[in-house]
Protein backbone atom coordinates (compact mmCIF):
# COMPACT_ATOMS: atom_id res chain seq x y z
CA UNK A 1 0.00 0.00 0.00
CA UNK A 2 1.24 3.10 -0.92
CA UNK A 3 1.91 5.57 2.33
CA UNK A 4 2.15 9.07 2.99
CA UNK A 5 5.19 10.54 1.77
CA UNK A 6 7.05 14.06 1.71
CA UNK A 7 10.15 16.67 0.98
CA UNK A 8 10.19 18.87 3.29
CA UNK A 9 13.29 22.41 2.97
CA UNK A 10 13.37 24.36 6.05
CA UNK A 11 15.40 27.13 6.81
CA UNK A 12 15.44 30.04 9.65
CA UNK A 13 17.88 32.97 10.72
CA UNK A 14 17.69 35.56 13.16
CA UNK A 15 17.70 38.24 10.17
CA UNK A 16 19.25 41.86 11.20
CA UNK A 17 18.10 40.90 14.35
CA UNK A 18 20.41 39.93 17.89
CA UNK A 19 18.16 37.14 18.67
CA UNK A 20 15.93 34.63 16.61
CA UNK A 21 12.64 33.97 18.33
CA UNK A 22 11.24 32.27 15.03
CA UNK A 23 10.77 28.66 15.60
CA UNK A 24 9.99 25.47 12.93
CA UNK A 25 9.55 21.53 13.42
CA UNK A 26 8.43 18.38 11.55
CA UNK A 27 8.02 14.95 13.14
CA UNK A 28 7.59 11.97 10.52
CA UNK A 29 6.95 9.39 12.10
CA UNK A 30 7.24 5.18 11.63
CA UNK A 31 4.82 3.19 9.43
CA UNK A 32 1.92 2.66 12.33
CA UNK A 33 1.83 5.73 13.32
CA UNK A 34 2.33 7.41 9.95
CA UNK A 35 -1.30 5.97 8.88
CA UNK A 36 -2.95 6.31 12.04
CA UNK A 37 -1.77 9.83 13.10
CA UNK A 38 0.10 11.65 10.49
CA UNK A 39 2.93 13.77 9.86
CA UNK A 40 3.29 17.06 11.58
CA UNK A 41 4.17 20.08 10.68
CA UNK A 42 4.63 23.74 12.71
CA UNK A 43 6.36 26.93 12.82
CA UNK A 44 5.75 29.61 15.16
CA UNK A 45 6.63 33.14 15.69
CA UNK A 46 7.59 34.20 19.50
CA UNK A 47 6.19 38.04 19.72
CA UNK A 48 8.41 40.88 19.61
CA UNK A 49 8.78 42.89 22.58
CA UNK A 50 7.25 39.76 24.68
CA UNK A 51 9.73 38.63 27.83
CA UNK A 52 9.88 35.29 26.24
CA UNK A 53 8.88 35.00 22.59
CA UNK A 54 11.86 32.81 21.86
CA UNK A 55 10.91 30.07 24.85
CA UNK A 56 7.13 30.51 23.50
CA UNK A 57 7.87 29.88 19.86
CA UNK A 58 9.95 27.18 20.94
CA UNK A 59 7.95 25.15 23.66
CA UNK A 60 4.99 25.59 21.57
CA UNK A 61 6.72 23.94 18.00
CA UNK A 62 8.49 21.03 20.57
CA UNK A 63 5.33 20.30 21.99
CA UNK A 64 3.17 20.14 19.49
CA UNK A 65 5.12 17.35 16.56
CA UNK A 66 5.81 15.35 20.15
CA UNK A 67 2.26 15.44 21.99
CA UNK A 68 0.01 14.61 18.95
CA UNK A 69 0.88 11.10 19.12
CA UNK A 70 0.27 10.83 22.46
CA UNK A 71 -3.14 11.49 21.67
CA UNK A 72 -5.95 8.51 21.44
CA UNK A 73 -6.09 7.15 17.65
CA UNK A 74 -10.39 7.47 18.85
CA UNK A 75 -10.14 11.55 18.82
CA UNK A 76 -9.69 13.00 15.46
CA UNK A 77 -7.36 15.69 14.39
CA UNK A 78 -9.03 17.76 15.02
CA UNK A 79 -10.17 17.28 18.86
CA UNK A 80 -6.31 16.13 19.34
CA UNK A 81 -4.82 19.12 17.95
CA UNK A 82 -7.43 21.28 19.38
CA UNK A 83 -6.77 19.71 22.69
CA UNK A 84 -2.76 20.22 22.41
CA UNK A 85 -3.09 23.49 21.51
CA UNK A 86 -5.40 24.79 24.60
CA UNK A 87 -3.42 23.18 26.92
CA UNK A 88 -0.44 25.17 25.34
CA UNK A 89 -2.37 28.74 25.30
CA UNK A 90 -3.14 27.71 29.38
CA UNK A 91 0.63 26.78 30.36
CA UNK A 92 1.86 29.88 28.90
CA UNK A 93 -0.61 32.63 29.09
CA UNK A 94 -0.74 31.33 32.97
CA UNK A 95 3.55 31.20 33.24
CA UNK A 96 3.78 34.34 31.38
CA UNK A 97 1.29 36.08 34.24
CA UNK A 98 3.26 34.45 36.94
CA UNK A 99 6.78 34.91 35.71
CA UNK A 100 6.25 38.27 33.98
CA UNK A 101 2.45 39.79 35.73
CA UNK A 102 2.14 40.69 31.97
CA UNK A 103 0.01 38.98 28.86
CA UNK A 104 3.52 40.14 27.01
CA UNK A 105 5.17 37.22 28.92
CA UNK A 106 5.22 33.79 26.66
CA UNK A 107 3.46 34.60 23.34
CA UNK A 108 4.19 33.17 20.09
CA UNK A 109 1.69 33.25 16.65
CA UNK A 110 1.48 29.33 15.81
CA UNK A 111 0.59 27.38 12.39
CA UNK A 112 0.74 23.94 12.11
CA UNK A 113 -0.64 21.18 9.65
CA UNK A 114 -1.35 17.51 10.61
CA UNK A 115 -1.18 15.61 6.82
CA UNK A 116 -3.06 12.35 7.48
CA UNK A 117 -3.32 9.76 4.08
CA UNK A 118 -5.34 12.10 1.93
CA UNK A 119 -5.86 15.11 4.04
CA UNK A 120 -4.36 18.38 5.42
CA UNK A 121 -6.06 19.35 8.65
CA UNK A 122 -4.19 23.30 9.17
CA UNK A 123 -4.48 24.88 12.59
CA UNK A 124 -3.63 28.82 13.33
CA UNK A 125 -3.11 31.24 15.32
CA UNK A 126 -1.25 34.91 14.75
CA UNK A 127 0.14 36.32 11.66
CA UNK A 128 2.15 33.37 10.79
CA UNK A 129 0.91 31.80 7.16
CA UNK A 130 0.41 29.00 5.39
CA UNK A 131 0.01 28.98 1.47
CA UNK A 132 -0.80 26.27 -0.99
CA UNK A 133 0.55 25.90 -4.56
CA UNK A 134 -1.19 23.70 -6.86
CA UNK A 135 -1.54 23.80 -10.74
CA UNK A 136 0.52 27.07 -10.82
CA UNK A 137 -2.01 28.76 -8.55
CA UNK A 138 -0.80 30.11 -5.01
CA UNK A 139 -3.59 30.61 -2.05
CA UNK A 140 -3.23 31.93 0.99
CA UNK A 141 -5.03 29.57 3.60
CA UNK A 142 -4.51 31.19 6.54
CA UNK A 143 -5.80 34.96 7.56
CA UNK A 144 -3.51 37.56 9.51
CA UNK A 145 -4.56 38.16 12.98
CA UNK A 146 -3.87 41.64 12.97
CA UNK A 147 -5.10 44.55 14.19
CA UNK A 148 -3.81 48.06 12.79
CA UNK A 149 -4.28 50.82 14.71
CA UNK A 150 -2.33 53.42 12.14
CA UNK A 151 -0.49 53.33 8.99
CA UNK A 152 2.30 51.74 10.81
CA UNK A 153 1.24 50.67 14.28
CA UNK A 154 -0.44 46.98 14.85
CA UNK A 155 -0.53 44.62 17.43
CA UNK A 156 -1.58 40.44 17.13
CA UNK A 157 -5.05 40.28 17.86
CA UNK A 158 -4.89 36.63 18.52
CA UNK A 159 -1.96 34.00 19.81
CA UNK A 160 -0.49 31.51 22.19
CA UNK A 161 -0.09 33.31 25.25
CA UNK A 162 -1.99 36.25 24.78
CA UNK A 163 -5.30 35.59 26.67
CA UNK A 164 -6.45 33.11 28.82
CA UNK A 165 -9.17 32.09 25.88
CA UNK A 166 -7.80 30.98 22.55
CA UNK A 167 -10.00 30.68 19.23
CA UNK A 168 -8.27 28.74 16.55
CA UNK A 169 -8.44 28.86 13.06
CA UNK A 170 -9.11 25.33 11.55
CA UNK A 171 -9.51 24.39 7.95
CA UNK A 172 -9.28 20.84 6.04
CA UNK A 173 -8.16 20.27 2.36
CA UNK A 174 -7.65 17.45 -0.06
CA UNK A 175 -4.17 16.97 -0.55
CA UNK A 176 -2.78 15.29 -3.99
CA UNK A 177 0.39 14.40 -5.23
CA UNK A 178 2.56 17.77 -6.34
CA UNK A 179 1.40 19.70 -4.01
CA UNK A 180 3.33 22.61 -2.10
CA UNK A 181 2.09 23.51 0.94
CA UNK A 182 4.55 26.95 2.10
CA UNK A 183 5.04 28.27 6.11
CA UNK A 184 6.13 31.60 6.84
CA UNK A 185 6.39 33.67 9.45
CA UNK A 186 6.01 37.45 8.36
CA UNK A 187 9.80 38.45 8.05
CA UNK A 188 9.22 36.48 5.08
CA UNK A 189 5.84 37.07 3.52
CA UNK A 190 6.05 40.73 4.34
CA UNK A 191 8.65 41.83 2.48
CA UNK A 192 8.35 38.69 -0.61
CA UNK A 193 5.12 39.26 -2.66
CA UNK A 194 3.00 36.28 -3.27
CA UNK A 195 3.86 36.76 -7.11
CA UNK A 196 7.90 36.75 -6.69
CA UNK A 197 6.82 33.45 -3.96
CA UNK A 198 4.94 32.08 -6.38
CA UNK A 199 7.63 32.20 -9.13
CA UNK A 200 10.30 31.04 -6.57
CA UNK A 201 8.09 28.00 -5.45
CA UNK A 202 7.54 27.11 -9.14
CA UNK A 203 11.02 27.59 -10.21
CA UNK A 204 12.13 25.17 -7.54
CA UNK A 205 9.39 22.54 -7.07
CA UNK A 206 11.85 19.72 -7.30
CA UNK A 207 13.94 20.91 -5.01
CA UNK A 208 12.40 22.35 -1.81
CA UNK A 209 15.04 22.85 0.25
CA UNK A 210 16.72 24.94 -2.30
CA UNK A 211 13.40 27.05 -2.62
CA UNK A 212 13.51 27.67 1.14
CA UNK A 213 16.71 28.72 1.86
CA UNK A 214 16.65 31.05 -2.27
CA UNK A 215 12.73 32.41 -0.49
CA UNK A 216 14.44 33.21 2.60
CA UNK A 217 17.84 35.12 0.81
CA UNK A 218 15.09 37.08 -1.13
CA UNK A 219 13.43 38.26 1.84
CA UNK A 220 16.67 39.52 3.30
CA UNK A 221 17.90 41.33 0.40
CA UNK A 222 14.32 43.14 -0.01
CA UNK A 223 15.59 44.35 3.98
CA UNK A 224 13.76 42.39 6.34
CA UNK A 225 13.71 43.73 9.52
CA UNK A 226 12.37 40.70 11.40
CA UNK A 227 13.16 37.36 12.24
CA UNK A 228 12.97 34.90 9.01
CA UNK A 229 11.58 31.46 8.94
CA UNK A 230 9.83 29.05 6.30
CA UNK A 231 9.11 25.70 5.62
CA UNK A 232 8.58 24.08 1.76
CA UNK A 233 6.38 20.82 2.07
CA UNK A 234 5.88 19.21 -0.86
CA UNK A 235 3.35 16.02 -1.21
CA UNK A 236 4.90 13.05 -3.05
CA UNK A 237 3.01 10.28 -2.41
CA UNK A 238 -0.40 10.30 -0.60
CA UNK A 239 -2.21 7.04 1.14
CA UNK A 240 -5.24 5.33 0.71
CA UNK A 241 -8.37 7.04 2.64
CA UNK A 242 -8.70 5.63 5.87
CA UNK A 243 -12.01 4.58 7.31
CA UNK A 244 -12.33 7.46 9.74
CA UNK A 245 -11.69 9.72 6.84
CA UNK A 246 -14.52 7.58 4.47
CA UNK A 247 -17.28 8.33 7.24
CA UNK A 248 -16.14 12.03 8.03
CA UNK A 249 -16.25 12.72 4.24
CA UNK A 250 -20.20 10.85 4.06
CA UNK A 251 -21.31 12.79 7.48
CA UNK A 252 -20.71 15.99 5.91
CA UNK A 253 -22.83 15.47 2.95
CA UNK A 254 -26.24 16.62 3.55
CA UNK A 255 -29.19 14.62 3.44
CA UNK A 256 -31.33 15.46 1.07
CA UNK A 257 -35.10 16.71 1.54
CA UNK A 258 -38.10 14.61 1.10
CA UNK A 259 -38.55 13.98 -3.20
CA UNK A 260 -41.51 14.66 -5.26
CA UNK A 261 -42.20 13.47 -8.90
CA UNK A 262 -40.24 15.55 -11.08
CA UNK A 263 -37.67 16.15 -8.65
CA UNK A 264 -34.02 15.46 -9.87
CA UNK A 265 -31.01 14.23 -7.93
CA UNK A 266 -27.59 12.69 -9.08
CA UNK A 267 -28.87 12.64 -12.65
CA UNK A 268 -32.17 10.86 -11.49
CA UNK A 269 -35.81 11.85 -12.35
CA UNK A 270 -38.26 10.65 -9.59
CA UNK A 271 -41.14 9.86 -10.98
CA UNK A 272 -43.04 8.65 -7.62
CA UNK A 273 -42.45 7.15 -3.87
CA UNK A 274 -42.80 3.54 -3.65
CA UNK A 275 -42.15 3.01 0.36
CA UNK A 276 -41.41 5.48 3.21
CA UNK A 277 -41.10 4.75 6.86
CA UNK A 278 -39.26 6.97 9.78
CA UNK A 279 -36.02 5.40 8.41
CA UNK A 280 -36.08 5.08 4.73
CA UNK A 281 -37.52 6.15 1.60
CA UNK A 282 -38.00 4.07 -1.61
CA UNK A 283 -38.54 5.86 -5.22
CA UNK A 284 -39.02 4.74 -8.46
CA UNK A 285 -36.69 7.06 -11.00
CA UNK A 286 -34.95 7.29 -13.88
CA UNK A 287 -31.83 7.79 -15.37
CA UNK A 288 -31.45 11.44 -17.18
CA UNK A 289 -27.91 10.26 -18.97
CA UNK A 290 -29.64 7.75 -21.32
CA UNK A 291 -32.54 7.73 -23.11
Amino acid sequence: MTQLSITIGQCSSAGVKEDNEDFYGVNVPDDAQLENKGITIAIADGMSGSDGGKEASELSVQQFVTDYYSTPESWTVKHSVNRIMSALNSMLFSQGQKRYSSSKGLVTTFSAMVLKSQTAHLFHVGDSRIYHLRDGDLVQLTNDHRIWISDDREYLSRALGIDSHLEIDYKRVAIQTGDIYFLSTDGIHDFVSDANLRKLLIAHQDNPQEAADIILKTALDNNSDDNVTCQVVRIDATSKANKKEYYEKLTRLPFPPDLKAGNVIDGFKIIRELNATSRSQVYLAEDTFYD
